[in-house]
């Protein structure tokens, strides 16, 4: 279906999601109270309108993409989110297992690409 200007209209709505695993371990380490940062997650995604599936798990649809990608460049800078992940994923372009993409990953991927970028 194309709209009056000549875009494609999306006919199926398109699912996304994150996963956020934090560590019970370094949160310990850190001696902070791990339920205390999964509540401040619940807080941010579901005050969006994003969906809580299980702890550290939401889900949203294209609507959504603001707060997905607005939690992926924003959590990184917190003064505890680095400290205490485990694993980090999202999916962009569905909610199924082939969509998934490490979060965590990239961040660290990126970063030290850039470490390298602004060297020169």
């Amino acid at each position: 279906m194309v709209d009056q200007f000549g875009y494609h209209i999306l006919e199926e709505v398109i699912k996304m999601m994150m996963e956020v695993f934090l560590s019970e371990e370094k949160a310990k380490k850190q001696g902070y109270d791990i339920q205390k940062y999964y509540s401040i997650l619940d807080d941010y995604f579901i005050s969006n309108g994003v969906k809580k599936l299980s702890q550290g798990i939401y889900k949203g649809t294209v609507d959504h993409f603001n707060t997905f990608m607005a939690a992926q460049w924003d959590l990184p800078k917190t003064s505890w989110f680095l400290k205490i992940v485990d694993k980090w994923y999202c999916r962009y372009e569905g909610d199924t297992i082939e969509y998934r993409e490490d979060v965590l990953e990239i961040y660290y991927r990126v970063k030290a690409r850039n470490v390298k970028f602004f060297k020169n």
